[in-house]
């Protein structure tokens, strides 16, 4: 049965979807289950004893038992010159997540009974060319040659506006998760698709709406005049607006609608339709065969680092002012050293002095006829 295959690689749990061929068309986006107790599984890998390495929720009840051989939080880090180390041995993170998606593909092989005609991969809004090309090589050497990689919330809104209408198009996504809200907005243009435009991580959830609105505005629309708003991720109940002024989509399963949404996009570039265009930072092309992918573009350079030496706290003794060369402020410490000793002199001297016209004493001792 021919199908397509949409996987969203998230911090925590990976979601992944399919769409199958229903006559010239496709079917809706389905849920394809990964995990033990849910649909989604673990974003996890773990070396076992023979090297092998295990993934989703295998892994991760395998590494409660030996921590040391627990792989997580490589997906972000593709890209980065070190590897990352299990028993002294050296994994690339591309690698990894290109073992994650293989267990993910080969599971829908045995259901499906074949490979998926098309597969879109999600990854961070913030990667650049750079970390696109090395996903991009690690996947082909591994057989996956009709890829998309898109950033994570676009995918989102392919769940529900795949396809942007005429004209100049803006939407949003408010993707809810541990640290907060990410919002984003998406622009799109003729038949361009949907690129990404500012955003802001970690909104707290109760102004992750009007977030929203205020980079809308900043864009020059209005909420009334956004195509629509995608709330995905872990939504807390009562977390959409009452009477909101423009569309807002949800889904029966908003943890999956990335996943949901990257299948649905997979149906279009299956069909070769809704191309989008490469912007400057995320990525939307299809991948080329292995033998024309070109040289990897230069790692993008680090920021630089600035250091500020530490100032210590500046010196207020007597001895400082002669050390640091401070005449003036020595000479009025000085002149008050003098006036104070002045003046202690003159109150000693006044203090033992006697009252005027008293008599000095004698040491004359009367006797007893009255004289000395």
């Amino acid at each position: 049965m021919p199908y397509v295959l949409g996987i969203d690689v998230a911090q925590g749990r990976t979601h992944a979807a399919t769409c199958h061929r229903q006559g010239p068309g496709w079917g809706e986006p389905e849920p394809l289950w990964l995990g033990t107790r849910s649909p989604a599984a673990a974003s996890a890998l773990f070396l076992d004893d023979e090297g092998y390495l295990l993934t989703g929720d295998a892994a991760a009840e395998a590494g409660a038992q030996v921590p040391s051989r627990l792989l997580t939080g490589f997906h972000r880090r593709i890209g980065d010159d070190v590897p990352m180390l299990v028993e002294g041995e050296p994994f690339p993170p591309e690698t990894l997540t290109t073992v994650l998606v293989e267990g993910i593909a080969e599971h829908a092989a045995n259901l499906y009974g074949g490979p998926p005609q098309h597969l879109v991969l999600t990854h961070p809004g913030d990667w650049g060319g750079y970390r696109r090309d090395v996903l991009r090589r690690a996947l082909a050497d591994a057989g996956f040659t009709a890829v998309t990689l898109v950033p994570g919330s676009i995918a989102a809104l392919g769940a529900h506006l795949p396809l942007p209408g005429p004209g100049a198009q803006v939407a949003g996504v408010c993707e809810y998760g541990t640290d907060g809200v990410n919002v984003t907005l998406a622009t799109a243009s003729g038949a361009s698709g949907w690129q990404l435009g500012q955003g802001a991580e970690g909104v707290a959830p109760a102004a992750a709406l009007s977030t929203l609105f205020a980079l809308a505005g900043a864009a020059s629309t209005s909420p009334k005049g956004l195509a629509g708003v995608v709330f995905c991720g872990d939504v807390p109940p009562h977390a959409l607006p009452a009477r909101p002024p423009c569309p807002v989509f949800a889904g029966p399963v908003p943890p999956a609608t990335t996943a949901l949404g990257a299948a649905a996009l997979a149906a279009l570039r299956a069909d070769h339709r809704g191309t989008p265009q490469e912007p400057p930072a995320v990525e939307t092309t299809l991948l080329p065969k292995v033998d024309t992918l070109g040289e990897l573009g230069e790692r993008p350079p680090r920021p630089p680092i600035e250091i500020t030496p530490f100032e210590l706290p500046e010196r207020t003794g007597p001895m400082n002012l002669f050390r640091r060369r401070r005449p003036l402020a020595a000479a009025v410490l000085l002149l008050a050293a003098a006036v104070s000793g002045v003046v202690i002199t003159v109150t000693a001297r006044e203090a033992t002095a006697g009252p005027a016209g008293t008599p000095a004493p004698t040491h004359c001792v009367p006797s007893g006829e009255g004289h000395c």
